[in-house]
């Protein structure tokens, strides 16, 4: 339904007249001025179904392209997993560093007493006081680094957690081979889903087409171009479109169509088998990580035994400082490594579960 108006003005109509008439014979004329407001009515009564494969070919392309969103913020769990086990590993290292810190506090007062009793030199307090700065440092170079990945975590999660924020080590169910559930896969299965929609549109594009219209309006002149008056008038009629012929248009956009098909199936094939290595690669990453943290777990007994014993040596004056911060350092690093393989074991877990669509 349109509503239109005109106006306009033209120098020439048409005229009639008679050359040599028997008797004086008088033609109106037509109006040099014309107005007109109408109404213009125009409805399908049949159309071989094009109407409501367009309908269900707009909803499948609509569906297609909100899946797409999906598809791309799903992308980012990737990059949130690792943000987030950045953070973990930091924390942990800042504990064990605190941890660390107490240990040399304590033994600080033991090394005072024996400098003034003269068990140990002023160096091997020197060498106490030093490392206690080291570790200060090694304290402010991992919550400068956990601040920048929690920033990047709230940009990315549209979060805002403060720089105090303490993460807490999720706790995963035992992973299984469960199917996968990609919001990819169901992005390929509703694009096939709009080609193939496109395809049954092309197909009714040749069907005949059957409609009636109508047109009202209230205008100078009407209908009746030679009357000069304003007048009421009106119109209805049916009407018939069938291109019965397109040069093969159609044949060429089914074509067309079914090539996007088959790239598609390739796409979806080339991703599946993408993703079948990358969970391969998270599960040998899973064991290795499990038989390194029994193993890490040894090393780590042994060190604080071996710590324990430097601790009395040096009370006893047998060792220097050195000595001991050397020990006390390698019982450390036994410690992150346990937990940093904790972590790397969960965060493997994590990534096995987001690429399996399950997280």
């Amino acid at each position: 339904m349109d509503l239109n108006g005109k106006m306009s003005y033209q120098s020439d109509v048409v005229t009639v007249s008679l050359s040599d008439a028997p008797f004086p014979v008088s033609f109106p004329e037509v109006p040099h001025d014309q107005y007109g407001l109408n109404l213009d009515i125009r409805q399908t009564l049949f159309d071989g179904g094009i109407s409501r494969q367009k309908r269900q070919y707009e909803q499948a392309k609509t569906a297609a392209d909100l899946q797409q969103v999906e598809a791309d913020l799903y992308g980012l769990k990737s990059r949130v997993n690792h943000y987030f086990f950045a953070i973990l590993v930091q924390q942990e290292n800042l504990r064990n560093l605190g941890i660390q810190m107490e240990t040399l506090a304590s033994r600080l007062e033991t090394v005072k007493t024996a400098v003034t009793e003269g068990i140990l030199l002023e160096t091997d307090l020197m060498v106490m006081e030093v490392e206690m700065l080291r570790i200060k440092q090694s304290m402010v170079d991992a919550e400068t680094r956990k601040k920048s990945f929690l920033d990047a975590l709230n940009l990315l999660c549209g979060t805002r957690y403060p720089e105090g924020t303490a993460l807490a080590l999720p706790e995963f169910t035992e992973y299984s081979r469960e199917a996968e559930n990609r919001p990819e896969q169901k992005l390929f299965e509703l694009k096939d889903a709009s080609l193939e929609a496109g395809k049954q549109l092309v197909s009714r594009k040749r069907m005949p087409v059957i409609y009636a219209f109508g047109q009202t309006g209230y205008g100078k002149p009407g209908y009746n171009m030679l009357s000069g008056e304003w007048d009421f008038y009106y119109m209805v009629g049916a009407g018939l479109k069938w291109n019965i012929w397109d040069w093969n248009s159609t044949g060429r956009e089914k074509e067309a169509i079914f090539h996007q098909q088959q790239m598609l199936r390739n796409q979806r094939e080339t991703f599946d088998r993408e993703i079948e290595s990358m969970l391969v690669v998270e599960q040998a990453n899973i064991e290795r990580y499990r038989k390194s943290m029994a193993l890490e777990e040894q090393v780590l007994e042994l060190r604080s035994g071996i710590s324990r014993n430097a601790a009395t040596q040096l009370s006893n004056g047998t060792i220097t400082a050195t000595d001991y911060v050397t020990e006390l350092n390698k019982e450390s690093l036994a410690r992150i490594s346990l937990a940093t393989q904790g972590i790397l074991l969960c965060q493997s877990v994590a990534n096995y579960l987001t690429i399996q669509g399950n997280l």
